[in-house]
């Protein structure tokens, strides 16, 4: 069973094995590059064509407060993101894309829906998306993630998890690996919605899940409130 814990874990954006979540700095390694354009009310892309492979997206927030950048394929999962872009700033987000239908999400003030772009990437090349060897539903309910079941997981599974969100605030779920480093997440889901994602564990050892969203009545974030815990890899 998972052990629950609140301890709150830093975080850094890194790589979605498989799932091909990859952040930086710059773009020297893409194929493609394409601007990211966000204001306080829109996400608009300079290219809504792109090739497939390893494609840098340079987010620039022309808006008034930090944002944020999400690029999301068609089932609503998380391909990659960059956070705490502050006003006046920019920063690149790469990652590899097989072709398909993708959006963008650009989220100004990093809270609500966001303002989505959509994009189409055609032609040979990059990593599809990894079938899952299984799926794991839960609910988040208040400050708890119920019928969370992480037994059993060992390197190589790919796991779909799709989370229902019965409480009365949106909740996300984000997976962190033995280096405290982020490996995937579900986005943020309102109300009544349900969201997924699809993970690849690379690596055996303690993994950290939490929700690290803002309770608007007590300020604290919701892993400080219990969404929060560990689960065990197990070497394959």
């Amino acid at each position: 069973m998972a052990r629950i814990g609140t301890r709150r874990v830093a975080v850094s954006l890194v790589a979605l094995s498989l799932g091909a979540l990859v952040a930086g700095c710059g773009a020297d390694d893409a194929d493609a590059t394409t601007r990211v354009t966000g204001t306080d009310d829109a996400c608009e892309l300079a290219s809504t064509d792109l090739p497939a492979g390893t494609i840098g997206f340079e987010f620039a927030n022309e808006g008034s407060t930090v944002s944020e950048l999400y690029v999301l394929r068609e089932n609503d999962d998380i391909v990659g993101e960059v956070e705490n872009v502050g006003p006046g700033t920019a920063r690149t987000l790469t990652v590899d894309l097989a072709a398909g239908e993708y959006r963008a999400r650009c989220k100004p003030g990093q809270q609500g829906d966001g303002i989505t772009a959509a994009f189409t990437v055609s032609g040979e090349g990059g990593t599809e998306q990894a079938a899952p060897d299984r799926t794991i539903r839960f609910d988040a309910v208040d400050f708890d993630y119920r019928d969370l079941d992480l037994d059993g997981i060992a390197t190589g599974d790919t796991i779909r998890f799709e989370m229902a969100n019965t409480a009365d605030q949106p909740h996300e779920f984000e997976v962190l690996d033995p280096a405290g480093d982020a490996v995937g997440e579900v986005a943020a889901v309102a109300p009544g919605e349900t969201g997924g994602a699809t993970i690849t564990f690379a690596e055996a050892g303690t993994y950290r899940y939490r929700c690290i969203l803002v309770d608007e009545a007590s300020g604290e974030q919701h892993d400080a409130l219990g969404m929060a815990g560990e689960f065990e890899v197990a070497a394959s």
